[in-house]
């Protein structure tokens, strides 16, 4: 079940250190509805011990949500939290197009570390969760792997595997793929990337 646990100052958005109140809510049907809610002490640690401690306590009451909300956490507080796994989000709403947007991301995020893992596992292009489109990101394939080059990469996908596309990013698309007319090739440049869409030519 999708949950987030919603920090608060007297059930109204505020910064983690003047929160008392964590509310969890969840998905159920097609609503987001309140099911459990804790108060506790706001934060007031002055040492780093102290504060480590008081946000272990708040963070207890998040229990089993994949994500937190409030509307500002940084520091010693944040790094709590992240190390517990939590998807941690500062908005200025706490409703339910907030809480969609983050499950949302929270999914987008899961994706792509997803990938990530098995880009690392099988190196070279690997399929989305849309069946024939695949994905690769060389730049960050080489930056983890710079012994794999392009043509090791991609030169068996494209020769063995039936695929609709191929999203590639890379700094600059490999000569001998730009070289081949046996794809078509779209680049999109931005902030020093290229985005290549690679897709067979048909006769």
């Amino acid at each position: 079940m999708n949950k987030i646990a919603v920090y608060s100052r007297e059930e109204e958005l505020a910064p983690f250190s003047d929160c008392n109140r964590a509310t969890i809510y969840e998905k159920q049907e097609d609503t987001w509805k309140p099911i459990k809610a804790a108060v506790f002490p706001s934060i007031k640690g002055i040492t780093i011990k102290e504060l480590r401690e008081a946000t272990e306590k708040a963070a207890f009451f998040a229990e089993d949500a994949r994500a937190v909300i409030c509307k500002e956490m940084t520091g010693i507080p944040f790094t709590v939290f992240n190390k517990k796994g939590y998807g941690i989000f500062c908005t200025e709403k706490a409703d339910e197009m907030t809480f969609e947007g983050v499950i949302a991301d929270m999914e987008e995020g899961d994706e792509k570390r997803r990938m990530r893992e098995e880009m690392l596992l099988n190196p070279g292009p690997i399929e989305t969760s849309t069946p024939g489109i695949y994905y690769l990101n060389l730049m960050e394939l080489q930056k983890e792997c710079p012994d794999i080059s392009s043509k090791k990469a991609l030169a068996s996908f494209l020769s063995d595997t039936p695929f609709l596309e191929l999203q590639l990013i890379c700094a600059h698309i490999p000569p001998w793929l730009l070289m081949d007319s046996s794809y078509e090739k779209k680049i999109r440049s931005q902030d020093g990337v290229e985005h290549v869409t690679v897709t067979r030519k048909h006769c």
